[in-house]
C-alpha cells in the first residue's frame, strides 16, 4: 500500500510542475512563496506550518513543492518564488552562474543513504561498479556526494550507470527490478530498507559525517525588497528548527502526514538527519569544500568566495 501512495504522491507532484509549479498558487504582495522538496530534510518547515508558527509572526505563507533542487533554483531564480529549500549544490551551481540567490540560513546536515537491492551481496564500494544507480538529479548533494565516495576509494565513477529519477518513485524502481540502487534524501531510504524493498549499504553520514546538506536560501531581490520580512521568516525557521529536534515523535507524525508517507518509516528516517538553523565555522567551510568537489566533477568552474554564498545577517541573533 505504501509504495502505491508514494507512486501517488509523485504522480500528483509531477501534474503540478506541469508549466510551472507557481502558476497553481495567487500569492498577495505580502505572502512568502516558499519551494521545498519531499524530504524530511524540510520538517521545520513543514512543523512550522502544520503548528501556525508564521501566521503567529504575522506571515502569510505559500508552499510550493518541487521535483528537485535544479527545478526549485530555476524557479527562484526567475522570481517565481521568494524562499527555498534544497540541497546546498544546486544552489551553489546557481551562484557560480552569477545567479542573484543567496543561502541566508541552514536547514539540516547528513539525511541521506544509499540503498541497494535485496538481491545484490555489496559490501564495499567497488561493488556498485557496473550496476544503476538512481540519483535525485545530476549536481544534487546525493549526485556529489556519490562521486566523493568512488573518489575516496579510489574508483571511477564511470563505471556507474547514473541513473536521475524523482525520489518518491525510487523504491518501487528498486524492487522491480528497473535499477539496482539509489542514493537518495530520507525518508525514503527508510521507506525501501523497512518495506524489504531494497537494504541499506551506507548512510550519508558514512560517506562524510556532519556534511552541510540543505539549506535556506533566498532571492536576492526578496532580501533587498523585504528584509524585515525576512528576518520574520528566519525567526520562524529557527524556532521551528528547535521544535524538530526536541519533539522528534510528534515531527515525525506532522512529516508522515504531508509526505503521504507510514509513520514507522518516518520516525525511524527523522533520526539520520541533523537539524540545524544557524551554519556553523565548519558548515561554512565544508560547503567550500563541496564546491571544490563540485568544480573536480565538472559542475562548476570557478571559485566562489563565502561572502557569494552566505548572507547570515538577517538571522536572529
Amino acid at each position: 500500500m505504501e509504495r502505491y501512495i508514494i507512486i501517488l504522491f509523485a504522480t500528483i507532484l509531477t501534474v503540478c510542475l506541469v508549466g510551472g509549479t507557481y502558476n497553481y498558487y495567487t500569492v498577495s504582495e505580502e505572502t512568502i512563496t516558499v519551494g521545498y522538496l519531499p524530504t524530511n530534510h524540510d520538517s521545520a518547515l513543514f512543523v512550522a506550518d502544520a503548528k501556525g508558527m508564521f501566521e503567529k509572526e504575522g506571515v502569510n505563507m505559500q508552499l510550493v513543492p518541487f521535483r528537485d533542487g535544479s527545478s526549485l533554483v530555476d524557479a527562484l531564480n526567475d522570481g517565481k518564488i521568494d524562499i527555498g529549500y534544497c540541497g546546498v549544490t544546486p544552489v551553489t551551481t546557481a551562484i557560480s552562474q552569477k545567479k542573484p540567490i543567496k543561502v541566508v540560513a541552514a536547514v539540516n546536515e547528513e539525511g541521506s543513504g544509499i540503498v541497494v537491492a535485496k538481491n545484490l551481496s555489496v559490501t564495499s564500494v567497488n561493488y556498485l561498479e557496473g550496476k544503476t544507480i538512481a540519483v535525485p538529479k545530476n549536481g544534487s548533494i546525493q549526485d556529489v556526494l556519490l562521486n566523493y565516495l568512488f573518489w575516496k576509494n579510489g574508483l571511477n565513477i564511470s563505471e556507474v550507470k547514473i541513473h536521475e529519477m524523482e525520489v518518491p518513485l525510487m523504491p518501487g524502481a528498486l524492487k522491480s527490478g528497473e535499477i539496482d540502487g539509489f542514493i537518495a534524501w530520507e525518508p525514503y531510504v527508510s521507506i525501501s530498507n523497512l518495506s524489504s524493498t531494497g537494504n541499506v549499504f551506507m548512510y550519508s553520514g558514512d560517506i562524510w559525517k556532519n556534511y552541510p546538506c540543505c539549506v535556506v536560501v533566498a532571492s536576492e531581490s526578496f532580501i533587498n525588497k523585504k528584509p524585515e520580512l525576512l528576518r520574520k521568516f528566519l525567526r520562524v525557521h529557527m524556532e521551528a528548527t528547535d521544535y524538530v529536534n526536541n519533539h522528534k515523535d510528534e515531527t515525525a507524525k506532522i512529516v508522515s502526514k504531508k509526505l503521504g508517507v507510514n509513520l514507522k518509516s518516518e520516525e525511524v528516517a527523522v533520526e539520520h538527519v541533523k537539524f540545524v538553523a544557524i551554519p556553523s565555522d565548519q558548515f561554512e567551510t565544508d560547503t567550500l569544500k563541496i564546491i571544490d568537489i563540485q568544480k573536480r566533477i565538472g559542475y562548476i568552474k570557478d571559485n566562489i568566495t563565502p561572502n557569494e554564498v552566505f548572507d547570515l545577517q538577517y538571522l536572529p541573533t
